[in-house]
């Protein structure tokens, strides 16, 4: 098949067929990293099971490889592939809630948004991703870090059934009333194992929710680092940790002045309960605020509010992230951190520290083929820019004020 061939058997679909020649084909093509410029065969945009199918046995009968676009969010390019027939599920974003059995149903192709919004009208939350915009199937897939790990587990852990597309274009059931050995192979093992077209999550009560803030100035790296490293092994399942920058300290709505403003690190909290009860589960890290410049506290907040505090990327800046997980944040882990910081220019680059606690540390029920469970932290270093010849902008997601 050439690029300018159109496979049989998607005459019948109810979505759309772009070519390369057609209008709309290169938007459909643009994902989350603008350093990647692929260009498909073929993008099939479904509108149901049905369609996938279709599209997988026409990719199968072309002889052409298959990349599935969820919410199109991969950093490393795997939603879109050269001489390939693109399963599309962007408008496959239905999600629907079922508040006695706690159990949400989203199609493949919904952001964290779309689930979020359905889920929170009844009280209701899964562990999803940070930042609102990003697909559900590719985070799904591969674990799941967000806010409600500690109580919740990775978001594979919370998934407890699926619909998927079978390699040969067939649709079948994962989980206790079909697969149980698919739906243990979907939990963290990605996504080689068909079309994910429907997932359904185990959701829990939100409660009571605090976000949290301690803003250090980068003198005070090392204590901060070894004090969140010690708070790592002893925290109640209702807290989760994140350390993220360097960055510099700007007043709100002022440009970042490096001659002016101060570097800075945020260990960032997400807590279930009180604020009383916030304040003792970071247990010795209160002892940081007595060194000077270090500021932050806790505020009460909503799920939603809590979910966007990242804000959203657009598509098409530049992208290079590499991530680790690491079993302890010991010496040599923190000297890595604390040198790869101080020699990190503001602006385009920060080091991001998720501590993996609670319930993420032990496998659901059924098990699951994710296999870092030993780790503690989620080590990443991220690179974002605009072009090769860019004007400085702050880290995304970063805000170094101080929580009211």
């Amino acid at each position: 098949m050439t690029l300018l061939d159109r496979p049989s058997g998607l005459d019948g679909i109810a979505g759309t067929v772009l070519m390369p020649a057609d209008a709309g084909y290169d938007e459909a093509r643009q994902t989350f990293n603008g350093m990647l410029d692929k260009h498909p065969a073929v993008i099939v945009q479904c509108l149901s099971s049905l369609d996938v199918a279709a599209a997988v046995r026409a990719a199968q009968a072309a002889g052409v490889p298959i990349a599935v676009r969820g919410g199109g969010h991969s950093v490393a390019g795997h939603s879109v592939a050269d001489d390939a027939l693109v399963v599309d599920l962007r408008y496959m974003r239905a999600v629907d809630v079922d508040p006695r059995r706690r159990i949400a149903r989203a199609e493949g192709g919904a952001q964290w948004l779309d689930v979020d919004t359905a889920t929170v009208a009844h009280g209701l939350a899964t562990t999803g991703g940070t930042f609102v915009d990003t697909g559900i199937a590719g985070l799904t897939l591969t674990g799941g870090i967000g806010y409600l790990m500690g109580t919740g587990g990775f978001t594979c852990d919370t998934l407890v059934g699926a619909e998927v597309v079978s390699a040969d274009g067939e649709v079948v059931r994962a989980g206790e009333d079909g697969d149980p050995e698919l739906l243990w192979a979907l939990r963290g093992g990605g996504g080689n194992f068909g079309v994910v077209t429907a997932f359904e999550y185990r959701l829990q009560p939100l409660g009571e929710l605090q976000l949290g803030r301690i803003v250090v100035p980068i003198a005070h790296l090392r204590q901060a680092l070894e004090a969140a490293a010690a708070q790592a092994h002893d925290m109640p399942d209702e807290l989760n940790m994140f350390v993220v920058g360097p960055a510099l300290d700007t007043p709100p709505d002022h440009q970042p002045d490096p001659e002016k403003d101060q570097l800075v690190v945020a260990i960032n909290f997400a807590f279930q309960g009180s604020a009383a009860d916030a304040e003792a589960a970071i247990g010795s890290l209160r002892e940081l605020r007595a060194l000077p410049g270090v500021t932050g506290g806790f505020a009460p907040t909503t799920y939603p509010e809590m979910q966007s505090r990242t804000g959203i990327l657009p598509f098409g800046l530049r992208h290079y992230w590499k991530g680790h997980f690491l079993r302890e944040l010991d010496g040599g882990a923190i000297d890595a951190v604390v040198g790869a910081a101080a020699d990190t220019p503001p602006g385009h680059s920060f080091l991001l520290l998720e501590a993996i606690t609670g319930r993420a540390r032990h496998e659901p029920e059924g098990g699951a083929a994710f296999g870092q469970r030993g780790a503690r932290w989620n080590a990443s270093a991220l690179g974002i820019w605009r072009t090769a010849r860019t004007t400085r902008r702050t880290s995304p997601g970063f805000d170094a004020r101080p929580m009211a």
